[in-house]
C-alpha cells in the first residue's frame, strides 16, 4: 500500500480594502520586520483575502489543512492516517524597478497541530515533510516563479522564524497599452512529498492579483523606476489632513467634496437660479470602488489637456486667458492678488476630471501659498508610491483599466 496526503483549498473573499499612502520598502532575502510588523497589526489579515498595507505590500494569515491516508495500488484511500493543521503567513513585496514580486512564506510559530491519535501526534506527525512553493498560476508566456519548494518537517516550520520566498516576474511579451500592463495571478501550493506520502493534488493558498507595467514616466529623486509590479485589488486614495501644514488645501477640497454649491466658480451669475447641483469627483468612500474617481495625466503625454485645465482655472481665479468671458460673472470674486496667496484648483490640473472636463464641475479658491505648496509635493509623492499610472485612451475599456484614484481628508 501506498500513502496519500490531500491539502484542502481556501475559498477567496471579495471586497477590495483601502491602502495606505506609503513608499515600496527594498526586497531582501527576509522582509523589513518594521514593514512585517506594520502589515500584520493592520486590519484584514487573517483570512483568504488578506491585506493590502500599500500598492507594494500584502500580507495574509490562513488556516491550512493536509490529510493523511493509506491507499490501496488503485489509488483509492482506505484508511485515515491523520489530519495536520496550521496557518500559514504570507508577506508579498511588489518591485518598483523590475516586473516582479518577492512571496515570502512560513508558518505561524506554534500554529501547527496534529490529529493523528495519542502516539503518532508525538513520532510520527511532527516528522512528516512539508513543501511550500510560490508559483505563478498563468502561462509561461505571462510570468514565471523562480527558486524550488522549500521543504521541512512539520515541526521545524512550526519552531522557525525565517521566511522561505520566490520570485515571480511578469513578462512585457503579453501586455497592453503604451505603459505595457499586465495581470497575473500568485499562489503558494503546499504538499507533501517524502516520508512515505505523496500529495496528488496540492493545496493553495487563494490566489492574488498584481499589475505589473513598464511606464518611463517615474522617478524618485531623480533615480528612474522603470518597471513595478503593485497590488492592484484596493481603492487606492491620497490623504490630506485638517489642521496640518496644508489644512487651508485639505479645508477646501472637503468644501468641494461635501458643499460643491458652496464653491466657485457658480454655475450661473448671483441672483439666478443654479439648473442643478454642482458635481464634483474624487471623494473616497469606503468600500466602493465605483465611486466617480480621479485619473491621472501628465504635462508629456496630455499637453492639450493639461493647459486646456489651467486655462479654465486662469479664468475663474483671475478672469484672464481663453476662457475669460466664461467666468466673469461665476468666478472668484476677488482673486488672490498677493506673494503669499496662489489659487487652489480641484480636482488638479494633473487629472482627466479637471477644470476642462465637459461634464464634471470644479472648485477654485485662494489659499496661501505654504499651504498650496505642501499640498501639490503631496500629490507628487502620492502619484509615485502609489505607482498611479497616467490616463491611456487606447486601451481597451479604458475607464475601467486606467487607474482610478481618490482623495480622502482627515
Amino acid at each position: 500500500m501506498s500513502r496519500q496526503a490531500v491539502a484542502a483549498d481556501p475559498q477567496p473573499e471579495s471586497s477590495p480594502r483601502a491602502v495606505n499612502q506609503l513608499a515600496a520598502t527594498p526586497i531582501g532575502e527576509q522582509p523589513d520586520q518594521n514593514l512585517v510588523n506594520e502589515c500584520f497589526n493592520g486590519s484584514g489579515v487573517e483570512g483568504n483575502r488578506g491585506r493590502v498595507h500599500n500598492r507594494f505590500t500584502h500580507c495574509q494569515r490562513a488556516g491550512i489543512l493536509v490529510d493523511y491516508w493509506e491507499v490501496d495500488n488503485s489509488g483509492v484511500p482506505v484508511e485515515h492516517r491523520g489530519t495536520t493543521t496550521a496557518k500559514i503567513e504570507l508577506f508579498t513585496q511588489g518591485d518598483e524597478t523590475q516586473r516582479r514580486v518577492r512571496v515570502f512564506a512560513r508558518l505561524e510559530k506554534d500554529s501547527v497541530d496534529y490529529d493523528w491519535g495519542v502516539i503518532d501526534n508525538i513520532f510520527t506527525a511532527p516528522n512528516v515533510p512539508l513543501s511550500l512553493i510560490g508559483q505563478c498560476l498563468q502561462s509561461v508566456e505571462v510570468c514565471h516563479a523562480t527558486r524550488s519548494s522549500a521543504t521541512m518537517p512539520w515541526v521545524v516550520w512550526d519552531n522557525s522564524t525565517s521566511w522561505a520566498y520566490w520570485d515571480v516576474y511578469n513578462h512585457e511579451e503579453i501586455a497592453e497599452g503604451r505603459d505595457l500592463i499586465s495581470f497575473n495571478q500568485w499562489t503558494v501550493e503546499y504538499f507533501t512529498d517524502g516520508g512515505g506520502f505523496q500529495t496528488l493534488i496540492r493545496g493553495r493558498t487563494a490566489p492574488r492579483i498584481v499589475r505589473c507595467d513598464s511606464a518611463t514616466y517615474f522617478n524618485r529623486f531623480g533615480t528612474p523606476l522603470p518597471q513595478a509590479c503593485v497590488f492592484d485589488e484596493v481603492i487606492p486614495h491620497l490623504n490630506y489632513q485638517l489642521g496640518s501644514t496644508h489644512h487651508s488645501v485639505a479645508f477646501h477640497i472637503f468644501t468641494a467634496q461635501f458643499h460643491p454649491n458652496d464653491t466657485y466658480p457658480t454655475l450661473v451669475p448671483p441672483g439666478v437660479p443654479p439648473p442643478r447641483d454642482k458635481r464634483i469627483p474624487g471623494r473616497y468612500i469606503a468600500d466602493n470602488p465605483d465611486a466617480p474617481g480621479l485619473h491621472r495625466i501628465t504635462d508629456v503625454l496630455h499637453p492639450g489637456q493639461v493647459l486646456a485645465n489651467r486655462q479654465h482655472v486662469e479664468g475663474a481665479c483671475f478672469k484672464t486667458g481663453p476662457n475669460r468671458d466664461e467666468y466673469l460673472d461665476t468666478g472668484l470674486p476677488v482673486r488672490p492678488n498677493t506673494p503669499a496667496e496662489q489659487c487652489d484648483e480641484y480636482p488638479f490640473a494633473s487629472t482627466l476630471e479637471g477644470a476642462a472636463h465637459p461634464f464634471w464641475d470644479f472648485s477654485v479658491k485662494a489659499v496661501p501659498q505654504t499651504d498650496n505648496s505642501v499640498a501639490g509635493g503631496l500629490l507628487i509623492t502620492y502619484y509615485v508610491n502609489d505607482r498611479v499610472l497616467a490616463w491611456d485612451a487606447d486601451l481597451d475599456d479604458p475607464d475601467e483599466v486606467n487607474d482610478r484614484f481618490y482623495v480622502n481628508i482627515e
